[in-house]
């Protein structure tokens, strides 16, 4: 699993929020108002941009935060919307390409999560890949691209035929 970097975890609904928020205040906000805008601390807030910025969904440029046109379309898209081009927007990210090629070539199409954990624990620190293996299954399962069953403790292709 080379060329991988680790992805802090977001949740879902915090980054829609960010989002939101931006939009709210005319699509660019200075990065030091945010914390105090919307109550948030200032590591969440770097690992809410990172992964906006990554998705293509925020610009950060001299102090300041920019919400994209494909920002936009995910605050002003209904669930269905945003689950679409959450989708699409992770599946363009060199993990989940990794992932996701993983997925397909490996029996009945799931891997254990311990096993994915220490694929990852090979390119990360133990902290990172945690942080990453959390993330991945955050986000994977919002845009309904993986699943995770957490009895057999197993992540799998949620929709083989849309990948």
């Amino acid at each position: 699993m080379d060329d991988i970097s680790p992805l802090p975890y977001v949740e879902i609904g915090k980054l829609l929020g960010l989002l939101a928020y931006l939009e709210d205040a005319e699509g660019k906000v200075d990065i030091y108002m945010i914390p105090d805008d919307i109550e948030i601390e200032a590591d969440e807030l770097i690992s809410l941009l990172r992964l906006a910025q990554e998705l293509g969904y925020v610009e950060v440029k001299e102090g300041d935060v920019s919400i994209t046109s494909l920002g936009k379309e995910i605050v002003f898209g209904d669930e269905n919307k945003r689950k679409i081009l959450f989708k699409e927007s992770i599946k363009k990210l060199p993990i989940f390409k990794k992932i996701i090629n993983l997925l397909v070539k490996a029996t009945d199409n799931s891997i254990y999560k311990d096993d994915l954990l220490e694929m990852l624990q090979e390119e990360m620190t133990d902290e990172e890949a945690e942080e990453t293996l959390k993330s991945i299954i955050e986000l994977g399962r919002y845009a309904e691209l993986i699943g995770y069953n957490p009895e057999d403790k197993e992540i799998y292709l949620d929709k083989l035929e849309e990948i």
